[in-house]
């Protein structure tokens, strides 16, 4: 379907499956249709929209998420920003949202922006003021960015109850086949219970490993402003996939992605072994950039249409 030589389109959110809380706001542009559940099958959609996608372990609204997978249409699927940095929810028509096709992670989402220009980055860059710092060549030690358990980013590796706290340890373990370094666990301020001291006991390595007590200032649009603060002495960051690599990347900290779902795949190391050598080779973070900027459009942009026209052409 050619949807670039239609007039319009419809594009069905199902309540529940496109969520209407937090930051998340329903499109505006007459494309755009919110339904309830009952009411589904008295409109033929062209496309489907929703917010995150089916969740492995996130049961909520799975049934509405599993209607809109068995119809087979394109999917638009809104998320966090990639860039969170300085956004506010308080001006929602400047607030910046991940819009994919299909997904909104780096390896199963369609979002148009191999080799993108420079124009989009400069604005992003502009507007929430980031600062790209040089790559750091030292630091006291190796951190980990834990992730929510039940996130659908993490579907491919979460399975059942216990999965995720598994995978912490087997990373812990992994790092100390490769460093003496400290290794300092930063827990995911939403479930900051999953992990604690109890959970380091039986966990027999040479480094020392310990919690980051940085955990203020969270909301639901950043990873917390006190995460500058861990990102300030980290040598190296690592995390499967977290958007917080995004940051660390910006910050300069060499990093490791372990899934190639994270956004950050293009300009992080994927294996644990590099961890063996005090420096690290640099990456050219310059078309990253410029790419990640087109992944990411603001709600007054989303609103005009040019977004799910541009992703659907």
């Amino acid at each position: 379907m050619e949807y670039n030589k239609r007039a319009s389109m419809n594009i069905i959110g199902i309540r529940g499956a496109f969520s209407t809380e937090a930051m998340f706001i329903f499109p505006k542009h007459e494309d755009f249709k919110l339904i309830e559940y009952p009411d589904r099958h008295n409109h033929n959609a062209d496309v489907y929209i929703q917010t995150n996608v089916l969740g492995v372990m996130k049961k909520k609204n799975a049934e509405k998420y599993q209607f809109i997978l068995d119809q087979n249409k394109p999917k638009i699927v809104i998320e966090q920003a990639t860039f969170r940095k300085n956004l506010d929810i308080e001006k929602p028509d400047d607030y910046y949202f991940r819009v994919g096709l299909n997904h909104y992670t780096f390896s199963d989402g369609i979002f148009k922006n191999k080799n993108s220009p420079y124009d989009r980055w400069q604005q992003i860059q502009k507007e929430q003021d980031i600062e790209i710092k040089p790559w750091k060549k030292k630091g006291d030690y190796i951190l980990i960015l834990t992730q929510n358990p039940i996130d659908t980013s993490l579907n491919d590796l979460v399975k059942k109850p216990g999965d995720y706290e598994n995978f912490i340890m087997n990373t812990i373990n992994e790092i100390s086949k490769y460093t003496d370094e400290d290794i300092m666990i930063r827990p995911h301020p939403r479930f900051t219970f999953r992990f604690n001291k109890d959970t380091l006991k039986d966990i027999k390595v040479k480094n020392k490993v310990f919690f980051s007590e940085n955990l203020n200032n969270f909301n639901v649009t950043n990873g917390g402003e006190d995460i500058y603060k861990d990102f300030k002495n980290a040598r190296v960051a690592i995390s499967y996939s977290s958007n917080s690599l995004t940051e660390a990347i910006c910050e300069g900290i060499p990093s490791i992605a372990l899934s190639k779902t994270s956004h950050t795949w293009p300009v992080a190391f994927h294996t644990l072994e590099v961890l063996k050598h005090k420096e690290l080779p640099e990456f050219d973070r310059t078309q990253w950039l410029n790419d990640c900027s087109y992944t990411q459009w603001k709600m007054s942009e989303i609103n005009s249409g040019i977004v799910h026209k541009r992703l659907l052409a």
